[in-house]
This record gives C-alpha cells, sequence and structure tokens, in this order.
C-alpha cells in the first residue's frame, strides 16, 4: 500500500496516513500489516493506530502524540508502548514501536520518513502546547457522565 498523506479535514482537523509497517516475527522475519493513522484535533493529544488490513481482527491502539514524536529521535515511553528509532538494522529509515497487550507483545516497524512528515503536519493543525486549547470540556464531561 502506497503511504497516503491527506489535508485536514476542513472541519474537523483530521489528518489520515495509510501505511505498509511491519510485524517483526523473528530476527530475520516481519510480515507487512496494512495500518492508518489518524489525528482528530478533536482529541488533540492522541494518535489513533488502526489496522486496516485485518479488520475486527486487532483493536486499535491509540498514542500520546509527543509520545511518537519523541521516538522519531530517542527511546520513548514506559509501560505497554516504546517507541525508538531503528538506527542498527536499517539504518535512521525506520522507527520501532513495542506494543504490551493483553494478549501478548508486539513489535512494528514503521518507515520513518513518510510517518514523520504526517506526524509533523499534526503540529500544524494544532501546535504543541496549545492542545488543551482544543478540549471541549462540556462534551468530555457530558460523554464521562454517560459512561456511568
Amino acid at each position: 500500500m502506497r503511504p497516503t498523506d491527506e489535508r485536514p479535514h476542513p472541519r474537523t482537523g483530521r489528518l489520515c496516513l495509510d501505511q505498509t509497517i511491519h510485524l517483526i516475527v523473528s530476527a530475520t522475519q516481519a510480515l507487512p500489516v496494512e495500518v492508518r493513522f489518524s489525528y482528530d484535533a478533536a482529541d488533540p493529544f492522541a494518535v489513533r493506530m488502526d489496522f486496516t488490513g485485518c479488520a475486527g481482527v486487532a483493536a486499535p491502539w491509540v498514542f500520546a502524540r509527543d509520545l511518537l514524536y519523541a521516538g522519531l529521535q530517542e527511546l520513548s515511553g514506559i509501560g505497554h508502548v516504546r517507541v525508538w528509532p531503528d538506527r542498527r538494522r536499517h539504518g535512521a529509515g525506520s522507527i520501532r514501536i513495542l506494543l504490551n497487550g493483553r494478549e501478548g507483545t508486539a513489535v512494528l516497524r514503521v518507515p520513518a520518513a513518510p510517518f514523520e512528515k504526517w506526524l509533523t503536519k499534526t503540529f500544524s493543525v494544532v501546535p504543541a502546547g496549545t492542545e488543551q486549547d482544543h478540549l471541549y470540556w462540556d462534551d468530555v464531561v457530558r460523554e464521562l457522565l454517560q459512561r456511568n
């Protein structure tokens, strides 16, 4: 799948990137996986990753945008998610994302250039440090109250 780089939707500020990444299964094998990264100004701190090539099989993951951005340069994250540039094996051309979930652990290799270009564009939609200005607290409180 060719990476797609969409312009933000004029009303929602949503950006998407369709990309083929690789699930690392061994030191010598990696399986291609189709994913969609999406960013929405309505949820300004988060980047969502949906596994589009296996709908219904894999749950989406939601990452802190800052965690992904930091992971382009250095090891970032603790707990369930870690992100780092993959310089040893593949040069500066990819990043690794480690996911620890209830069902196990997965390591993903993401082509860095298109991902970094797309992630940088999210900061033109919602600049760093202004995320709280894009939250609609009445909507957040209403949603939380509806859950209980």
